[in-house]
Formats: C-alpha cells, structure tokens, sequence
C-alpha cells in the first residue's frame, strides 16, 4: 500500500513538471534566474527563481506571493507550482457550485420569509455546508415538514418545532447565527398564511407536560404495550395531529387513569409504588386538559387536523 502511494506521487509529480511551461529567462543584477511558469488550463501561475550563487529553486505563488521550499531544480519547484494552480482551480469551481447552490430553488419552493414563518407552514429546512470561503451555504434540502411551533429568542435565535409527513418525528431547526439565517429555508410556491389556530399552543403545553410524567412511568415499568399506545396517542394530540380532538383528549384521561390504578393496586412492587406520584399526575393533568378545552372558546372551532 505505501509502495502504491510513494509511486503514485512520482507519477504525480512527473506529470505536473510536464505540464509546466518556462517564459524567457530573466536575469537580474544580483545575479538571480526568474521564470514566468504558466500551465495550460491554468494560465500564470507564478514565478521560480534562484539566488545569485546559491544553487536552489523556489516558487512564489501569482497573487498571493506565497512561495514554497527549496528544490534541488527549477523543474521541480515548478511542478509543485503547477499543483497548486491545480488544488486552487479545483477550489474555485468548488466555490462556484456552492455559490449556485446558494440561490437554486427545487421545482414548486421559494424562499420563506423569517418574519411570517408561523404555525402549520410546511417548509423545506437546509442541510447546512460549509463553503471554500468558510461561509454557510445549503448543501442539500430536507423533506418537507410541518412547522408545530417558532420561538424567536432575544438575542436573535430562533427555533422552528416540526414535524415529519404523518406527524413522525422531524429534527427542530436551531437557527443560531446570522449566516444560519442568511442561508434561509423554503415554503411552497404561492404560499398564504396558514388560518391560525390559538388551541395548538395551548394544547401543546398541556399534552407534553403529561407526556413527561408518562415517560417516568415507562422508564420504570417499561414500554408495555398500554404504555406505548398512550405514548403515541399523547404525541398526536401533542402535535396537534388528531381526527377528533375532544375524543382523543377522553382516551388520554381514560388511558392515565388505567394507568394510575395499575400504580396503585397495593399488590405491586416497592418499585412501582414509587412512581405513584408521576401516574397520579399524569391523570389529574388530563382530566384538567380535557376540563379546560372543553370550557376554551379557542377549542370551539377545533377541525380535525389528521
């Protein structure tokens, strides 16, 4: 393997040297040899030279004015020279991808706008890149997703809630810098604002609240298979996905209060009495949920959202 790679680099740097092209000698008072070095492809790419008296070659980079180390030949600084014209054209056109890539919109999207991003959007989030320049850019876009929630912070941040196709999981968005904005995200083409709908919130709050006592529970008995049902059918309501809001808000109050009797039975172990108080939670939670909506004007118009 490394006989492989030492003879790979001899044939790369052979190559290189052949590429290189010499201008006209220019010769200086002082006694020094300079050569223009150009490639084709490539144009100029610098110079090589050697002192007066000294019997060593460098390269000095056009442009930058970078040069290199000592070489036993002129040939040999030169092909490094060519080299790098090679590593910085290949980072050029690298750039100019993701400098496309920066204003290329799939077929259907537009860019969103950060200030009317609410609740029920469907967007497109970016898969963040980092460009030659050290500049963010989007490498690629996520599926779309349904906005759940939009926290704008203080200092700037903000943080986007989603969910998948289906109400699946679907990683938040952190936007925590100004370039992380700059790159944006998507909505569809001729987007209008989604009708608000005030109970989501309100039931979010809500729904996880109880799904954390829940989870303690679970992380003590288990994913039981009641367990795990419950679990999903809080998420929904959590989410906001449900077919019919106040009968899956009657389920989560029966379900927790199974739940809290089968905590409570004297027959069960040490263990599990000791998780009485997250189970007994989990209920009087729900019974106060489904209470308030019932009572909240804002549930009144409640659609099926599934």
């Amino acid at each position: 393997m490394r006989a492989a790679f030492q003879n790979q680099e001899i044939q790369r740097k052979a190559d290189n040297q052949a590429r290189a092209k010499f201008g006209p000698l220019i010769r200086s008072s002082n006694g020094s040899y300079t050569y223009v070095v150009s490639a084709d492809g490539l144009g100029e790419l610098g110079i090589v030279s050697r002192r007066g008296g000294g019997r060593k070659w460098r390269y000095q980079r056009a442009g930058t004015g970078s040069s290199g180390p000592e070489y036993d030949t002129r040939r040999e600084a030169a092909g490094d020279l060519v080299w790098l014209g090679d590593l910085a054209a290949e980072s050029a056109a690298r750039q100019q991808q993701q400098d496309a890539a920066r204003t290329a919109v799939p077929e259907g999207w537009t860019w969103g706008d950060w200030d009317d991003l609410g609740e029920d959007d469907i967007i497109r989030t970016p898969m963040y890149g980092r460009a030659e320049d050290g500049t963010l850019y989007p490498r690629a876009w996520r599926l779309a997703a349904e906005v759940l929630a939009v926290t704008r912070l203080g200092n700037g941040c903000v943080v986007v809630s989603l969910a998948g196709p289906g109400g699946s999981y679907a990683d938040p968005l952190f936007v925590s810098s100004q370039d992380m904005k700059d790159v944006g995200f998507l909505w569809p083409a001729g987007r209008t604002r989604p009708e608000p709908r005030p109970y989501r919130h309100k039931l979010r709050i809500r729904m996880a609240d109880i799904a954390d006592d829940i989870a303690t529970v679970q992380r003590r008995l288990g994913p039981t298979p009641e367990i795990r049902s419950l679990v999903e059918l809080v998420g929904r309501l959590e989410r906001a996905r449900t077919p019919d809001l106040f009968a899956d808000l009657r389920r989560v109050e029966a379900g927790t209060a199974k739940l809290r009797a089968q905590v409570s039975d004297h027959e069960q172990s040490y263990e599990v009495q000791r998780i009485k108080s997250w189970a007994v939670a989990a209920h009087i939670k729900a019974q106060q949920a489904l209470a308030a909506f019932s009572a909240d004007p804002d549930f009144a118009s409640a659609v099926p959202t599934a």
